[in-house]
């Protein structure tokens, strides 16, 4: 966009020119001064060096996007400014010299110090990145996760026992170990996740260096623990707002937000566990009083104790 408006600003520039050249020397008397062409053609300048100032400024420092139109309208101002005084009232011309001044030192201070602050921000992310993979505490909670939802995602009615285990309808719950080792990791990853985000939105982290990193990884993220944050925001509409945020920005969708009111058509892949070891897990106190430490290693009715664990029957 900025290159067709620059594109015209040049073209209305060269054909002012061409249009004062030639009122000039064909003597045609015209209803206006010809001072008034003599405005127009600054006026194209400005424009064409405040469009050029932004192009080449935001491509050189891209963290300057948000004050740089006005600045880059300031220099315009200043142009026309100069142009009037300078020919119509050049007893200000020390003025002048000291705007102009100002405005451009004024410009390069405010260009070096957002610079600056987003050269820290950078740093501060790479640290948390590279913080992220030497962390035992976040590596044995993601291994936790991933032993059990690598490719699959959390069923409802787990995610519904995490977020609420107290409910009168758990009382016979008995989830195994693994799997709540499993819940525990993905709510501190999607904690990690939305911490990341938080940082985001307020300016403390980069967001492009955060993207390139993990965009892949927050999609898959936030399908396989689709049922836990719509349970967690059933209680908490901010819960994991982040999370839903960027997973929309960073990869063109959120399925969250999409799916969060017809949850049974979400396209989140296979569940696990499947629908009837839930119901055992469920309903695993009235079934029998050991508790499950494992669904897959859980004694079969059948045999007799002597044979479960790998015990002896003698």
């Amino acid at each position: 966009m900025s290159k067709y408006l620059i594109g015209s600003a040049f073209a209305s520039l060269i054909i002012g020119i061409i249009a004062r050249i030639f009122f000039e020397l064909a003597s045609i008397p015209l209803p206006f001064s010809l001072g008034w062409i003599d405005f127009c053609i600054v006026l194209c300048t400005a424009s064409s060096l405040g469009l050029s100032v932004y192009s080449l400024v935001l491509k050189k420092y891209p963290d300057t996007k948000e004050m740089l139109p006005l600045f880059s309208v300031i220099v315009c101002a200043v142009i026309v400014s100069s142009y009037l005084v300078l020919r119509y009232q050049d007893t200000y011309q020390t003025s002048l010299s000291i705007l102009v001044t100002g405005v451009f030192v004024g410009m390069g201070w405010w260009i070096q110090s957002i610079t600056s602050a987003a050269h820290s921000r950078r740093t501060h992310t790479l640290n948390i990145i590279m913080s992220s993979r030497t962390s035992t505490e976040y590596q044995t909670q993601s291994r936790n996760m991933s032993k059990v939802f690598r490719a699959s995602a959390v069923p409802s009615e787990l995610a519904e026992w995490r977020v609420d285990p107290h409910k009168d309808e758990f009382r016979d719950a008995e989830v195994p170990q693994d799997i709540k080792e499993a819940l525990d990791g993905s709510v501190y990853i999607l904690n990690y996740y939305e911490f990341l985000a938080q940082g985001i939105k307020f300016r403390d982290l980069d967001d492009c260096l955060l993207r390139e990193c993990f965009s892949n990884i927050l999609a898959g993220l936030e399908r396989r623990n689709f049922h836990l944050i719509v349970e967690a925001q059933k209680s908490d509409q901010k819960a994991y707002e982040g999370v839903t945020r960027l997973t929309k920005e960073w990869c063109g969708e959120s399925v969250v937000e999409k799916y969060r009111a017809n949850p049974a058509n979400a396209p989140i892949g296979p569940l696990f566990p499947g629908k009837e070891e839930v119901q055992m897990i469920m309903s695993a106190k009235r079934k029998s009083p050991a508790p499950v430490t494992s669904i897959h290693s859980a004694p079969k009715q059948d045999e007799p104790p002597g044979h479960q664990h790998g015990q002896s029957a003698d």
